[in-house]
């Protein structure tokens, strides 16, 4: 950017230097006409001295002149130093200046800063020993609360395991008495029942062996029932001998029909073992076995085994 402090200095220098280029020409000029004007041949003449003397005051003025414009362009020139040297101490100092204000500003900022921190840390701690003081107040007060509490709670636990000890006495002495006496009724039943139980046990015997003794019975007519009726239609082959044994088992229904006759061992001869099929196939049923009760008929009679020998049939 264009300073304006620089401009009048300028200017005038620039008229100096035009002013002694003005005055230099003029006087080259005139020596150049001179110079012209004058033959190349010699030629003896009076010399004009106060032509002599003009030429050499206008030497001199020249001179003079041009010193007195180098004079002025080296004033100008110092001016122009001097202009700039004064320009960039005042913007120097405006720098100084503003440097030393904005570090009294950040100085100012700074010191109000550590004031209003120095103010907030003491308000904090005036505010933390108040808070302090009101907890330690508080924790001694509930402290205090906690103690009667606690002495109260005690008292209260004392009287309750107290009431609750009688309580429990009391209880125990019903129990007590409850199961002594739910021992003496317990007992009273067992032993009726015990008795009962005997009493059945006693008469189940009875009936089981009744029972027994009438199965045993009934297996027994049934046995002499089957070998009779398979004997009475057995036919014996020429080829039986005394010695000769078949035995079969034979499958009943409860209807007291055949339901399977087979060979379990052989006597050894195919036509006698042909022939002890063939009688209880002409038997077909026996009816008999049909009046028998289930439980002895599939105890004993749902298969039977049966030897067949020529001297007589065995069950």
């Amino acid at each position: 950017m264009f300073d304006r402090s620089y401009l009048l200095p300028t200017l005038f220098a620039a008229l100096v230097h035009a002013l002694v280029l003005v005055v230099i020409s003029g006087v080259w000029i005139g020596q150049e006409v001179d110079r012209k004007a004058q033959p190349r041949h010699i030629e003896a003449r009076m010399v004009d001295l106060s032509a002599l003397a003009e030429k050499k005051a206008a030497e001199e003025k020249l001179m003079k002149d041009k010193a007195a414009a180098e004079a002025a362009k080296k004033k100008a020139a110092e001016r122009a130093k001097k202009a700039k040297a004064d320009e960039a101490k005042r913007k120097k100092a405006a720098d100084a200046k503003r440097k030393a204000d904005a570090k009294k500003a950040a100085d100012k900022k700074k010191a109000d800063d550590a004031k209003r921190k120095k103010a907030a840390e003491e308000k904090k701690r005036a505010e933390a020993e108040r808070k302090a003081a009101e907890r330690k107040k508080a924790e001694a007060a509930k402290k205090k609360a906690d103690a009667e509490a606690k002495k109260a709670k005690l008292k209260a636990a004392e009287e309750a395991k107290k009431k609750a000890e009688a309580k429990k006495r009391q209880a125990e002495e019903a129990k007590r008495k409850a199961a002594e006496e739910a021992k003496r009724k317990a007992d009273a039943e067992r032993k009726a029942q015990e008795q009962a139980e005997a009493k059945r046990r006693e008469e189940l015997a009875r009936q089981r062996a009744a029972a027994a003794e009438r199965a045993a019975q009934t297996v027994a007519d049934v046995g002499a029932y089957i070998r009779t009726l398979t004997e009475d239609n057995w036919r014996l082959p020429s080829t039986a001998r005394n010695g000769m044994t078949a035995t079969v088992r034979i499958h009943f229904f409860p209807s007291g029909e055949v339901d399977l006759a087979e060979i379990i061992k052989s006597s050894g001869d195919m036509a006698y073992d042909r022939s002890v099929l063939q009688a209880i196939e002409r038997v077909g049923q026996y009816e008999l076995i049909a009046s028998v009760d289930p439980i002895t008929f599939e105890r004993n009679l749902r298969r039977v085994l049966i030897e067949f020998r020529p001297e007589g049939l065995r069950w």
